[in-house]
């Protein structure tokens, strides 16, 4: 079935008014026009004839119904054009919606895409001292206040078997408040609700650190926790990257 456009049913439309007029203006003319063409009596049979006026009586209401039929049939076909025109426009609007929603998912889309490279390929070089790994930290934790719209990141890193802090840093946009409450490794390493903020860590089982990202707000959505639980993944790597390298260093061995 070929598809009819808001141009072509717009062509459609002053087509069939044009004919309408052109046929109406013709059977208005042929009525006015009626008395002088009908100028004598008609003999139907031998003993029946048909009177002038009644010819031209005759003549006119035929003509006037076929003016109304006319009419009716061009009402029907203006009303089928303006339910299209109307579909038309409201399938256009939906298409416009989708496509709107559809390139904003795409922005979206790539901007998680941008998110993730900088997660990965942020970092040029392992950190071999201690500086270097807070300046790691502070790129990770700059990128997740970039992921997620909060006032400060607080990264901690903790060891589960003794529920201590071995590396903690705390990011805040500048000119923000921050209120930062104690927040104890008991309740990150349980998992358990922190009042006002929200928590992140790094999931894995067979490790003996954790890495717990806090951020000052109620819920964070599902895109968010993913790639900042990326992150938490990154540090946690990186950060036994560094003790392993740390513990292999000629120093250490020595006064091992």
């Amino acid at each position: 079935m070929r598809f009819l456009g808001p141009f072509n049913l717009t062509d459609k439309a002053k087509f069939l008014k044009f004919s309408y007029l052109v046929t109406i203006t013709l059977l208005l003319s042929a009525v006015v026009l009626t008395p002088v063409f009908i100028r004598h009596h008609f003999l139907l049979f031998k003993k029946y004839v048909i009177q002038e006026d009644a010819v031209e009586a005759a003549l006119i209401i035929i003509l006037l119904l076929i003016a109304y039929l006319l009419s009716k049939i061009h009402q029907k076909e203006l009303k089928k054009i303006r339910e299209k025109t109307r579909r038309l426009s409201r399938d256009n609007s939906n298409l416009s919606s989708k496509l709107s929603d559809a390139f904003k998912y795409i922005g979206g889309v790539n901007v998680q895409i941008q998110e993730i490279r900088s997660i990965f390929c942020g970092l040029a070089r392992y950190p071999t001292t201690e500086n270097e790994l807070k300046q790691a930290l502070v790129i990770f934790s700059q990128t997740m206040l970039g992921i997620v719209n909060a006032d400060w990141v607080l990264i901690r890193i903790i060891h589960l078997n003794k529920l201590r802090t071995l590396k903690e840093h705390l990011e805040y946009r500048a000119n923000r408040t921050l209120s930062l409450k104690g927040i104890s490794n008991k309740a990150i390493a349980a998992g358990q609700p922190i009042d006002g903020n929200s928590l992140v860590i790094s999931r894995r089982d067979n490790s003996t650190i954790m890495v717990a990202c806090v951020f000052p707000k109620n819920a964070i959505d599902d895109d968010e926790e993913i790639l900042v639980e990326t992150i938490c993944r990154q540090i946690e790597t990186l950060y036994l990257i560094f003790i392993a390298r740390l513990y292999m260093t000629p120093t250490f061995l020595i006064n091992s």
